[in-house]
Formats: structure tokens, sequence, C-alpha cells
């Protein structure tokens, strides 16, 4: 059975996918983490993401101690491709679209 993709996971790989929330979440980490499961570290973490970070997926895999791995099925998840951060089921964060 496969493990879960931990929420933490799934932020990170829609910001490898989505510019528009990338930008969001390097704005205001804090803000782009409510409703997601987190640790504090996981949330120190996402404070201190760069966009030098995202210039390829090996190197944001170690900023953000996931195993490219683990990356790359978050990137692929349905979750992490088809919700955008700070929306909620069903419904679209002012300015993006789907």
């Amino acid at each position: 059975m496969a493990e879960r993709v931990s929420d933490f996971a799934l932020i990170v790989g829609h910001v490898w996918r989505c510019t528009a929330c990338r930008d969001a979440l390097l704005a205001n980490p804090a803000g782009m983490g409510v409703g997601y499961k987190l640790g504090e570290s996981q949330r120190l973490c996402l404070a201190r993401l760069s966009e030098d970070d995202f210039r390829t997926m090996m190197q944001l895999a170690a900023v953000t101690g996931l195993r490219v791995s683990e990356l790359e099925e978050a990137v692929d998840h349905p979750r992490a491709r088809l919700r955008h951060l700070g929306s909620t089921k069903g419904e679209l964060r002012s300015g993006l679209s789907w």
C-alpha cells in the first residue's frame, strides 16, 4: 500500500508547478500554510524558501528535506495539481484560475 503524501510535500509539489501560488507562498508563507497539517520545522522551512530554491527539483528536495522521489510523487498527486494554496474544495483563491 502506498504511503500517504504529507501536506508539506503537497504544498512543495504544488508550488513547484504553480508559479502564482509560489509567489503567494514566498510573499506570505504563514498565510499559505493555513489549513494544512504542518509541523513547526516545516512551517519554518516554507518561510525560508526563496525563488532560487526552485532552480531544480534536486535543489528543492535538498532545501526541504524531501526525497526527490517523494517530491516527484507530490508534484504528480491530484491534490497538488488541482487545488491552489489558500483555496478550499470547490473554491478558487482570488486571482487564480484552473
